[in-house]
């Protein structure tokens, strides 16, 4: 067997954690069979809310986590087409053929006559389950004009429990007495969820089933209809699957605080994780681990290595929970493992609007190189450069006043200001400018090291952190450290611009 699975989403909106979630396992259980197919489908019935701009943010977010797909709207394949809009005619096939051989009936009700049923059930504290009216009442309906015509599936009655062979939760049964015959054409002749998704599942000869829990309660009404289809055979000569697909329904994805995913919490489009500095394969990483643990706690691993060792008996059952604080130590540890090189890469589209025109390529890569360690998302680069562009910086209240302005610092920037009027400082090298601060630090004496290094790097770049002080004084060079050091001095520091 071709183990063929497959992401369906909806482009009624931006690609979002639980869908990327979702894609990956199917990708990661596809690649670890020989042969194995990763299909998109565009689930586009929603014809109001479905937009382009959607669709297009899916496949964009996907390709930035690097999930290639086999077969697809925009690559084709033998199962195609692949969007659901250009698939109405099959949908109307297969309702036929459920039509033809008393499987599902018209029904007329309109909305509110629906609403008045359901609330007569709560009122008898009974749950809501539509059932076939008798043929009288469906002819004298079938008979008033303007009356909406709906097709829906027949469960016969009585019936058993529907059982659900979950590969991650194991046997699951459902009370076919409370599902009700359910619709599968809608008035405006479009299909349901449910049915449409059998349809197509059916189709493309999907072999697993791969989602969210929040899908669970779908399954019952799919299950019957794979019955129903097992039981014709075939429809207009295709044939239909004798079984269902294996489902598996990952966990749910929860705030640290155990509530529905929020703005503040993982309810953000993936393509926004990507703009804020997340490496796709550090954002890969902590989605695969939203509801799968690998072996040993392998806590750290490539698409690649993961595939290998996917299985649906390392899935959760409890809530996933999204942890930040995880998301940012993995996207430290993969910007760490990235050469000088790969790193002024990715950081490209983050500084590429900083002033470069005074440096070189390689000052560039250095540069980048020398405020990478404490960086946790790209974004944060440009401030962290800020200080290396412009004549002048900016040196908060809080530093001036605790540093700068106390006996110590004034002191030690009106000696460092001496050693640079007088030339005594080398800054023509790294090395130099080292070897001019380890000879500068003795004259100062009894002064510790911390309090002469600090106020130097305050003036100079405005904080008390960051890269090599040898290094800022490298880059910025003597007669813009200087004038720093004077406007320190003077109280006059002022932002600079890096637009």
């Amino acid at each position: 067997m071709t183990v063929r699975v497959r992401i369906a989403p909806s482009p009624t909106g931006n690609l979002h954690v639980g869908t990327a979630r979702a894609a990956l396992f199917n990708w990661l259980f596809a690649r670890q069979h020989e042969g194995g197919r990763f299909i998109l489908r565009v689930e586009d019935t929603d014809r109001e809310r479905s937009l382009p701009r959607f669709e297009q943010n899916i496949y964009d977010g996907l390709h930035a986590l690097g999930l290639q797909w086999d077969e697809g709207p925009d690559v084709g394949g033998e199962y195609g087409p692949y969007r659901q809009s250009e698939r109405s005619h099959l949908y109307t096939q297969w309702a036929e053929a459920l039509l033809a051989t008393g499987k599902a009936y018209y029904s007329y009700e309109t909305d509110d006559e629906l609403e008045a049923m359901r609330e007569k059930a709560k009122l008898a504290g009974q749950p809501f389950a539509y059932r076939k009216p008798s043929p009288q009442i469906l002819a004298a309906q079938a008979a008033e004009p303007n009356r909406p015509k709906s097709l829906r599936f027949e469960i016969p009655q009585p019936y058993g429990p529907v059982v659900l062979d979950d590969a991650v939760r194991g046997a699951i049964s459902f009370d076919s007495a409370l599902l009700g015959d359910f619709v599968i054409l809608k008035s405006d002749g479009g299909p349901t969820y449910n049915f449409a998704n059998v349809v197509d599942d059916s189709l493309m000869a999907i072999t697993h089933v791969i989602r969210g829990e929040d899908h669970v309660s779908n399954t019952p009404r799919q299950i019957l209809l794979y019955q129903a289809f097992a039981q014709l055979g075939s429809v207009d000569g295709t044939p239909c699957l004798v079984t269902p697909p294996v489902f598996a329904h990952a966990s749910m994805i929860l705030a640290p605080d155990r509530t529905k995913l929020s703005k503040r919490f993982g309810a953000t489009a993936v393509a926004d994780y990507i703009a804020m500095g997340y490496l796709p394969e550090a954002f890969c990483n902590f989605l695969s681990l939203l509801g799968w643990s690998p072996p040993e706690g392998q806590e750290i691993g490539s698409l690649q290595e993961y595939a290998k060792l996917f299985s649906f008996e390392r899935m959760a059952q409890s809530p996933a929970i999204f942890e930040t604080d995880k998301l940012n130590f993995l996207n430290k540890h993969y910007l760490k493992q990235l050469s000088p090189q790969e790193f002024a890469d990715v950081a490209e589209p983050f500084v590429k609007d900083l002033p470069w025109t005074e440096y070189s390529a390689e000052d560039k890569i250095a540069l980048l190189e020398r405020v990478r360690e404490p960086i946790t998302l790209l974004r944060e680069l440009p401030e962290a450069l800020s200080y290396f562009f412009g004549p002048t910086v900016a040196i908060p209240q809080e530093i001036t006043e605790s540093v700068v302005n106390t006996a110590d610092g004034k002191a030690v920037l009106m000696a460092f200001k001496v050693a640079l009027s007088a030339n005594a400082f080398d800054m023509s090298s790294l090395e130099a400018a080292a070897a001019s601060i380890k000879a500068f630090i003795p004259q100062l004496a009894p002064l510790k090291a911390k309090a002469i290094l600090w106020p130097i790097r305050a003036a100079v770049s405005g904080r008390t952190h960051g890269a090599d002080l040898n290094a800022i004084l490298y880059y910025l060079g003597p007669k813009r450290v200087l004038a720093r050091v004077e406007e320190a001095l003077a109280g006059k520091s002022s932002p600079v611009s890096v637009a």
